[in-house]
């Protein structure tokens, strides 16, 4: 009789999580095809990051940027986000094809697959944001995302 009103108190002390709690970056999880067609399906951009676990700056910004609850508002609605490890998998053949020389290199695509910024090094949060934001007022990516508003 003491074990259940045990597990009835401990669940009266556990406070709820929130649905809505701020979060950080979330990332896609599958291939380079399929990251570019959910693009697609959605008409959101690409930010991609290159990086490699030797890469001190890249383990910087996965620890201050990524977690970072203005960085999640600022992407997570806006574009589709996607990490690369230059080193495994698809991540040297893709390295090679986007011509990725240093660590962290991020890139802003287009639905269509277009580069429209590309950047190397990490610079802080502010940095991300702000880049995020002259990134949805580029033309290309303003017109892929009005092309996908007029096809739903």
């Amino acid at each position: 009789m003491k074990f259940p009103a045990l597990i009835i108190m401990l669940l009266l002390t556990v406070p709820p999580t929130q649905a809505d709690e701020p979060t950080g970056m979330r990332f896609f999880a599958g291939s380079w095809q399929q990251v570019l067609a959910e693009s697609q399906r959605t008409g959101k951009p690409l930010f991609v990051e290159f990086y490699a676990n030797w890469c001190p700056p890249c383990h910087r910004m996965a620890r201050e940027a990524f977690p970072n609850p203005a960085v999640g508002n600022a992407f997570n609605p806006h574009f589709i986000n996607y990490r690369i490890d230059a080193e495994i998998g698809e991540g040297p053949e893709l390295t090679k094809r986007f011509g990725v020389r240093s660590f962290p290199t991020t890139l802003y695509v287009t639905p269509t697959g277009e580069i429209v910024h590309r950047a190397v090094g990490y610079a802080g949060v502010n940095s991300m944001i702000q880049q995020a934001g002259l990134v949805l007022k580029m033309p290309p990516v303003r017109r892929a995302i009005r092309q996908q508003r007029r096809r739903h």
